[in-house]
């Protein structure tokens, strides 16, 4: 059924078919007999390089437990420009 489709659409338009499809648009693409499964893991792997974060561990909660925030805060300035950069970078 497949192979009937992209014949007519070779009819229809100017197409190539070059293999099994692995990569598109960002997405990593698995086929077996239990379906098409799509992941991001190359695109995560690359954003965690960009900031330096290839050894971070994975957390349920990005933030420290039982932390209280107040206006008097003394920790380190968060530079604003690259924070929004990682968030934007986010899937």
């Amino acid at each position: 059924m497949s192979q009937s489709f992209a014949l007519v659409m070779q009819k229809e338009f100017e197409m190539y078919f070059l293999g099994e499809l692995t990569y598109f648009l960002g997405l990593q693409i698995q086929q077996n007999e239990g379906g098409i499964f799509l992941s991001q893991t190359k695109y995560l792997k690359q954003i965690l390089k960009k900031y330096c974060m290839e050894d971070a561990k994975p957390v349920c909660t990005p933030m420290v437990i039982g932390c209280n925030l107040n206006v008097n805060d003394e920790s380190a300035v968060v530079h604003q420009p690259t924070y929004r950069s990682m968030i934007v970078s986010l899937p």
